[in-house]
């Protein structure tokens, strides 16, 4: 496995395997760092003509909902990407009122930011990566476990910034 580091913060951890973008959050970054993303998302299309997400949030995670900006900013790189991004795997480890609130809150900016996106939740990361890696292999992806050792390798980390 090949883990291409793309942005982190105190929030947040963001890597590309293949052409899957890894993030894992810990809380809700600000829309800088879905900005960040945007140079590894373009070099990512070129490479491969396509790619996807595999979103975790560990059960550690806490804090608030992501904000206007970070919203408005998903929605606009769904937009400008819409052509290229082929799935979002959103894995939500947690089954407290918080992972609760945020499992609603990506399912509704699922609905709005990603028309046409094929998205998933999941409860583990196991079963998020096997169906993201499934997703991916037409257009060159990586393996299930590729997918899980780069979401424990960013975990393992820890958020930092």
């Amino acid at each position: 496995m090949t883990l291409e580091p793309v942005c982190e913060g105190p929030t947040h951890r963001f890597a590309g395997v293949r052409n899957v973008l890894v993030s894992v959050y810990w809380g809700a970054p600000r829309a800088e760092a879905l900005r960040q993303r945007i140079p590894w998302v373009e070099r990512t299309v070129a490479t491969y003509g396509a790619l996807g997400l595999l979103v975790v949030v560990p059960p550690d995670a806490a804090g608030h909902l992501p904000d206007r900006g970070f919203r408005d900013e998903s929605r606009a790189q769904a937009d400008r990407f819409r052509d290229h991004l082929r799935f979002s795997a959103s894995v939500i480890e947690g089954d407290d009122v918080q992972h609760t609130l945020i499992r609603t809150f990506l399912r509704g900016l699922a609905v709005v930011a990603a028309r046409g996106l094929e998205v998933r939740f999941f409860r583990a990361v196991h079963d998020g990566a096997a169906w993201a890696s499934e997703q991916a292999e037409p257009f060159g992806g990586p393996s299930p476990q590729s997918l899980i050792d780069a979401v424990e390798a960013l975990r393992a980390r820890g958020p930092g910034g």
